[in-house]
């Protein structure tokens, strides 16, 4: 079974969360538009979680903390 679920944030339009389940994992993605990248690192991490830099203008974010 795999669902996802969107959400924006109520403050930022820009910023979205999505809920994913996927063979009864859970995970929480964010993603957010950015002017330019942070890094040049492929993955980082953050106090959120792990950042995916693959995008130039946007990231996501794996959050692995609340």
């Amino acid at each position: 079974m795999f669902s996802i679920k969107t959400f924006e944030d109520k403050y930022n339009s820009n910023k979205k969360f999505h809920h994913i389940s996927m063979l009864g994992l859970k995970f929480r993605v964010a993603n957010n538009k950015r002017a330019r990248r942070k890094s040049n690192k492929i993955f980082y991490y953050t106090s959120r979680g792990l950042v995916f830099n693959l995008i130039p203008s946007r990231y996501l974010c794996l959050i692995t903390r609340s």
